[in-house]
């Protein structure tokens, strides 16, 4: 189970670290590659979506609390962040800044979350 749950761990950390990390830099220049890196970004979406909820059933499961709240409004906010930047391809500016400050926020809470109490 430990062996699990590191694999997710890593799987969501890294494509996380991807899509929010590119997220942000394409929210704040390097315009042009917005449209280049759409597949990618979706795909690291879907990705680290998938790992956290793979996640939450082996680590969280059916606990409640001030940590699993946190994490849940971080969750969300990925998830409407994946929404914003997949139905707003017209307006790539616009959605990669909302999403950069959906997945800032969603980071937030993934790093205070143990901390919450």
């Amino acid at each position: 189970m430990r062996i699990l749950v590191m694999c997710l761990l890593s799987l969501h950390a890294l494509s996380g670290v991807f899509w929010a990390g590119s997220t942000l830099a394409l929210s704040h220049s390097f315009f042009e590659l917005t449209p280049k890196l759409f597949r990618a970004q979706m795909a690291a979406a879907a990705l680290t979506v998938a790992a956290g909820i793979a996640l939450w059933g082996v680590a969280i499961g059916g606990s409640h609390g001030p940590m699993a709240t946190t994490l849940a409004i971080g969750a969300l906010c990925a998830i409407v962040a994946a929404g914003v930047q997949g139905a707003m391809r017209r307006s790539p500016v616009v959605s990669q800044r909302i999403a950069a400050v959906l997945l800032s926020i969603t980071v937030v809470c993934m790093v205070v979350s143990p901390y919450v109490t």
